[in-house]
Order: C-alpha cells, then structure tokens, then sequence
C-alpha cells in the first residue's frame, strides 16, 4: 500500500473512497482527517451518501450549528453546508444559502441524510435508492458509553433493509465506510464483521493496511505526522492519562482490552466449559484460570440470553476468580468475548 497520508500530513481520504472493497474500516487518532476527508470527498465528487451515528442524541447534535461537521470544512473551502431536522429521526445536509440579514437556511434537496443505528428500526421504510455510500462515523463507542442492545444484528439489520437486493439486480452494493478513534477492540460490529482479531495482530505487528476475505479494508494510521505534530501541543503535555494519550496519538487501543493477556503453557490446564467462542480452562495446580479461543470443551454455552444466564449461575466462581485477578486470556479478542459472557 502506497503512503497513507497527503504532503501535508493528512490522511489521504482519497483511498478511502476509491477502495474497491464493499466495507472499509479505516481506524486513527483523534484529528488526523478521518471525517473531514471523507465527508468533504464524497461532497466534491457528488457521491449521494448516508451519515450514521451510533445514537439519535449524536445525530442530533450535528444540527446545532457550533457541532455541524461540516463547520470547518465551510471555513477552509468556502462552502455553505448546513444541517437540519428532516423528521423525528433524520437529519438532512444542505448546500445552504444566507439571506439579506446574515441568516443561513437549506435549499433545495439534501444531498446527503443522517441517520442514527439506535433509532434505525423506526424508519425503515425509507428509501435508499439513490445513496451509494453509507459513511459511519464513530463506529467503535467509548468504553463509557452504553452498547446497544443486539447492536451487531441492528447494523446488520439497517443494512438489509438499506441495500434493498442491489446486488440480485446487477448493481454494485452500498459501500459502507466505517470510521473511528482507536477507543477500544471491544465493539460488537466490529467482531461480527470478523475484523477484531486482524486488527489485534494488526496493532501487534504494526501493520497499517489488510484487506480481509476480499471484502473488507481496513487502514489503520499508526504513524500519523498531525498526530506526531499534536504531541507538543498544550493538552498532550499536561494530560497523565496515558489510555487517552494512546488512542488520540499513537492509535492504541485500550490498555484494558490487554490486561492479563498471557500466553501460558496449554498442557498445564483442563478445559472446563465453553461460552460462545472462548472455553475456560483451569490450572491442573494453582487453581488459576486461562480462558482461550474456540468452543473446545464437552460442555457449551451459547451467548444466547438465556444460556448465558445459565452459564452466570453454573460457573459463578470463575467471575469470583476474575475478581480476585485470577483469570489470564489467550488474548484481547478472548478476554472481549469472556467479558460479554458476563454481561
């Protein structure tokens, strides 16, 4: 893969765009150019396109003017984009224009809608047609932030109904586009595009592009020279918090998705139970756990609701054992799916 980034140390949206592969994946740090050149490329080539946020009350706020995404691309290019309400759950982005006493409002038709994946389900009648990308921003939620219940079947479901059988008719599919910070490895999404181990080895091996099944890209920005400029400036120097310093400057993710990621000696364990695609197993001696990839036990559990309250209530001593930092993981991909066991 040719340079990542423009002459000026952006990242060069343009291979974004024009990546073949239906989905793109492209992770960084915080104001490396993600979104900006993303949503100003597909506006200057007049790509018709969908811009998603995880929640409604995300998508909201792009239309109160100080938070339109938009803002400084207006500044930098001149343009007049403005976003406003269409209906309860849409937002519209319009080529504005300002009348005689200052005042901006949208004109004509949108040329792009924003929608909201947690509010999704309520207007799937929408029509799609004449959308060629779908632009989701901010794919991968903050560890503070509440997940959406079934949250992989809602984006799946979204795009479904979105895609509307293009594909059956001889057209190419929408492209999806998937942005985010490098918050964490833990996203639903994520693990059901089958994405969350390659880019576990990816961050291991400082790898910066793959293209995964001849489906899915995925960039990751690992050595952004914005992010190399940013480091001297006043927030980076007085901030302690190295997770965050990791995810806006180096693109790490989560030091928490790699906490007790051990490789230990399989032949020292037992395999005692399964859930979903992990099994647990337990030191012969020391009584300690070691939690590994793949359903390999005789007894299984589903990460369906009602089997994953029935493993809580079996195995309830294993959670006591996590307390107690008693459980290690084959790896961060593992300890994710362990950790939603409990959930």
């Amino acid at each position: 893969m040719k340079n990542l980034y423009t002459l000026s140390g952006w990242i060069d949206a343009d291979q974004i765009i024009e990546n073949p592969y239906p989905f793109v994946l492209a992770i960084g740090g915080r104001g490396i150019g993600k979104s900006y050149g993303v949503m100003s490329g597909l506006y200057e080539r007049g790509i018709p396109y969908i811009y998603m946020r995880r929640t409604q009350s995300q998508l909201d706020a792009v239309t109160i003017p100080a938070l339109n995404p938009y803002n400084q691309i207006n500044a930098d290019k001149g343009y007049n984009i403005v976003a406003e309400k269409m209906g309860k759950y849409t937002v519209g982005f319009y080529n504005g224009v300002t009348d005689e006493e200052g005042k901006t409002r949208a004109a004509g038709e949108p040329f792009s809608v924003g929608i909201a994946l947690s509010t999704f389900a309520s207007i799937r009648g929408m029509s799609a047609e004449r959308f060629e990308v779908l632009l989701f921003d901010e794919i991968i939620p903050e560890r503070h932030e509440k997940p959406i219940k079934e949250e992989e079947l809602a984006f799946a479901n979204a795009l479904e109904s979105l895609n509307r059988n293009r594909e059956l008719s001889g057209r190419s599919p929408l492209k999806v586009i998937m942005l985010s910070n490098s918050n964490t490895l833990n996203s639903r999404i994520i693990s059901a595009l089958g994405c969350t181990d390659e880019l576990e080895r990816m961050t291991k091996r400082g790898i910066d592009y793959k293209v995964l099944n001849n489906d899915i890209a995925i960039f990751r920005y690992i050595d952004s020279p914005i992010s190399a400029r940013k480091k001297n400036t006043a927030l980076y120097r007085v901030i302690k918090n190295t997770d965050f310093q990791g995810m806006a400057l180096s693109n790490d993710f989560s030091a928490a998705d790699f906490e007790f990621v051990q490789q230990k000696p399989l032949n020292e364990y037992n395999m005692i139970v399964s859930i979903g695609n992990c099994t647990i197993c337990k030191h012969k001696h020391t009584g300690e756990y070691y939690v590994i990839a793949g359903s390999k036990a005789t007894v299984k559990y589903t990460m369906l609701p009602i089997e994953r309250k029935a493993f809580q209530k079996q195995y309830y001593f294993i959670y006591g054992a996590l307390l107690r930092k008693k459980v290690y993981f084959q790896s961060g991909t593992v300890k994710i799916e362990f950790e939603r066991a409990w959930q």
